[in-house]
């Protein structure tokens, strides 16, 4: 569970790191989509503009047309050849329209609006007392403008331009009029195609279709009327420019405008995702470059951070997580390359530990290492381990004699001392021999290191130098207090394959020295504890914490 949730702690690290790098950059994001943003709104302007800007040329190049062929006509008709409608009116009429490609035709009614002379063969079948143009032309005797219309002998789209001829009374006697192509629709068209797809419908004032250039949708044709939501629009639309959805399904900006004559109403088209097409394109070129630089930026942010942060997080989360299992002695040494702060914060962290470990581990009134500092040196050996085996040790139980009295007597404050005084003269024996441990109130324990083939005889000598140095009183404000000791000791491996299983044994026979008279030495355990050792080490003197009982 512990390493699970420094797994945890660690992925949420790693996350935080990525949140920052992400934070970082969400602004340039930001930035990158105000832009498109900008410059979609600035794309679909320019092409409103473009757009209400080709239907304006359209318009002014038609009305420019109409006032040539206003002064063509009022030219023409003064002309011989036409006026008194001669043979030479044909020849004459063809000239005329054979430089003039604007015209579809040029024709020479009488009053009842049958042909008499034309630039067209077999003009004389043409008949056009019917049309709105002449009638109007015959009973104002002024010049009229038809609407857009589907020319009889042309059959191409055409707005008439009638002129009426005069008589010596004022009267109309007959009508010259030409037909002016819309072939600039033509040219507007390849204009507006040229970019974004561009589309030019022309309509009459009731719908009908007058021109549909590049031809789409394929059902709209030249002269049929449409009656639809799409066309109600454009030719209701208050604004030059409009965005619909034509019959096919494609959304178009439309420029709108209509001729000052003829009723017509002139639409150019531009595809609006050929417009933002180009600038939606750059944007997935450079977001997509961002995003490549965010994950760049975020691998390398990771990398740096494993190599400068984690690896050093990860050495403290494992060193904070042993010394919350109990296991000092540890220290915290990173990498040279982790940051500096993580450096000082370990630094710090072995100086706590290092003060942990001496309030945890020295006996605050003598300064030895106390009883939890020998479980610790007992279970880092192992119990019965090889190592253990092939190292031969003494371990011996030091219990004094005659403290009680003192202590009772004097005090808590007079034992204090004398224990301190006891303390140091038992040290001053041991010296760097051994190590000596304060396990209890006036109990001490001594693990020595043994050379040699007489182990025990060594021991034995050395318990003897201890005990005789516990000889002389010990003397507080001019008290000379007699205190001495009994030892027990036992041997690794002849007495027992662990130092533990020994201490056992030198506590068994610690308390045969005091059964039998006190201030003595004995180096083997009475036959009840060695049978007890013989089936099993797990005995442990009676001072051992039970909650530590599992390092034994």
């Amino acid at each position: 569970m512990p390493i699970e949730g420094f797994k945890s702690s660690g992925a949420r690290l790693r996350w935080l790191i990525v949140m920052i790098v992400v934070l970082a950059v969400m602004p340039v994001f930001a930035l990158y989509l105000l832009r498109l943003q900008t410059n979609s709104e600035n794309a679909l302007a320019g092409a409103r503009e473009r757009a209400a800007t080709l239907a304006r040329d359209g318009a002014n190049a038609h009305a420019q047309i109409g006032q040539q062929a206003r002064l063509l006509l009022e030219v023409a008709s003064q002309v011989p050849a036409v006026r008194d409608v001669t043979p030479e009116c044909d020849t004459f009429l063809k000239w005329v329209h054979a430089d003039r490609k604007w015209i579809s035709a040029i024709f020479l009614a009488d009053r009842s609006g049958k042909a008499q002379c034309g630039s067209i063969d077999n003009v004389r079948t043409l008949d056009v007392s019917d049309r709105d143009y002449f009638k109007k032309a015959m009973s104002t005797g002024k010049f009229a403008t038809s609407d857009a219309l589907i020319g009889r002998l042309t059959h191409r789209p055409v707005v008439v331009n009638a002129l009426p001829i005069l008589d010596a009374e004022g009267n109309p006697r007959a009508v010259l009029w030409a037909g002016v192509d819309l072939y600039w629709i033509s040219q507007v068209a390849a204009e507006a195609s040229t970019k974004f797809g561009g589309v030019v419908i022309a309509f009459d004032r009731n719908g009908r279709i007058i021109a549909n250039q590049p031809s789409s949708p394929d059902s709209w044709k030249a002269g049929e009327i449409h009656d639809t939501p799409f066309v109600r629009s454009i030719l209701n639309a208050k604004s030059p420019t409009i965005e619909l959805e034509d019959p096919s399904g494609v959304t178009r900006i439309y420029g709108i405008s209509r001729l000052q004559d003829g009723g017509v109403t002139i639409a150019i088209g531009l595809k609006r995702s050929e417009v933002l097409d180009p600038i939606e394109r750059a944007f997935r070129i450079d977001f997509l470059f961002l995003v490549m630089v965010a994950a760049g930026s975020i691998g390398g942010a990771l990398a740096v951070a494993e190599f400068g942060l984690l690896r050093g997080v990860r050495a403290l989360k494992t060193a904070a997580l042993r010394l919350k299992a109990g296991r000092m002695g540890l220290r915290v040494k990173l990498p040279a390359f982790v940051a500096a702060e993580l450096h000082d914060l370990a630094d710090n962290y072995n100086a706590m530990t290092a003060e942990f470990e001496r309030l945890a581990y020295l006996d605050r009134l003598t300064g030895l290492p106390n009883r939890r500092y020998l479980e610790r040196y007992l279970s880092g050996f192992g119990d019965g381990g090889e190592a253990a085996a092939h190292k031969p040790q003494a371990v011996l139980a030091i219990d004094l004699d005659g403290f009680k009295p003192v202590n009772d007597s004097y005090g808590h404050a007079i034992g204090d001392r004398v224990l301190t005084a006891i303390a140091r003269r038992i040290a001053a024996v041991v010296d760097e021999r051994g190590m000596l441990a304060r396990v209890g109130g006036d109990e001490f324990v001594v693990i020595l290191p043994l050379g040699g083939e007489n182990g025990r005889d060594a021991a034995r000598a050395f318990g003897e130098e201890i005990r005789a140095a516990m000889e002389r009183p010990v003397e507080i404000e001019c008290m000379a207090l007699p205190v001495g000791c009994s030892i027990g000791i036992a041997l690794v491996p002849e007495d027992a394959h662990s130092l533990a299983g020994a201490l056992a044994i030198a506590d068994a026979a610690l308390y045969e020295a005091k059964r039998a008279g006190r201030n003595r030495v004995i180096d083997s355990a009475p036959p009840l504890a060695s049978e007890a050792m013989a089936e099993s080490e797990s005995r442990k003197p009676h001072w051992i914490n039970q909650e530590l009982s599992g390092l034994w």
